[in-house]
């Protein structure tokens, strides 16, 4: 079998239109950083989702269990931004994790900079997007900052730390939401 589509030959388009073709590659991500896709067990009355598991006691819970090994669970946290165009962030800890999930039906976007020096994949960028369908969970290690976007209003964050919030040493050191790395992150791409 033949393929009869004619094909038109890049000479054939003006200069100012030969611009790049679109990546659809998977981006390097941040070492360290871990994200799981979640099940969603869905019938006729809704949907069940599993977001957290601290043993592997029946074939088939491994994965989730094995994504929460080595996070002692402190603190569970919800939170809900409702203003527009507001961005949560930039911040990282030095002394615990974040397990980030945006349940449906609100949608994030995540922005996460490596700032630690040591790090192979120091000052690089991973820009996760979370929420309505994409049903992910985000392991965020320390000292990498990390801050997300609302895609809905509102928008609905459910997180895991791995030490309790302490007023007297709140350990969130702050980065501009505009530095320079992640500054153009922050918008939805248009074309």
């Amino acid at each position: 079998m033949t393929d009869a589509t004619p094909v038109l030959p890049e000479s054939a388009i003006g200069d100012d239109y030969l611009l790049g073709t679109k990546s659809y590659a998977a981006r390097t991500a941040i070492d360290g950083v871990k994200v799981h896709r979640l099940t969603r067990f869905v019938d006729d009355r809704g949907f069940f989702q599993e977001i957290y598991r601290a043993g592997k006691n029946h074939p088939g819970s491994e994965a989730l269990a094995d994504f929460f090994e080595g996070v002692p669970v402190a603190q569970v946290n919800f939170s809900i931004v409702n203003a527009e165009n507001h961005i949560k962030g930039l911040h990282y800890h030095l002394k615990q994790q974040d397990v980030w999930y945006c349940p449906h039906p609100y949608k994030a976007k995540f922005v996460l900079l490596d700032v630690r020096k040591d790090s192979p994949t120091y000052q690089k960028t991973q820009v996760i997007v979370a929420g309505d369908g994409q049903d992910l969970l985000v392991r965020i290690p320390e000292g990498v900052a990390h801050g997300y976007k609302p895609l809905t209003n509102p928008c609905g964050l459910f997180y895991i730390v791995t030490r309790t919030f302490d007023i007297a040493d709140p350990d969130e050191l702050r980065i501009p939401f505009d530095h320079p790395l992640v500054k153009d992150l922050w918008e939805v791409p248009n074309g």
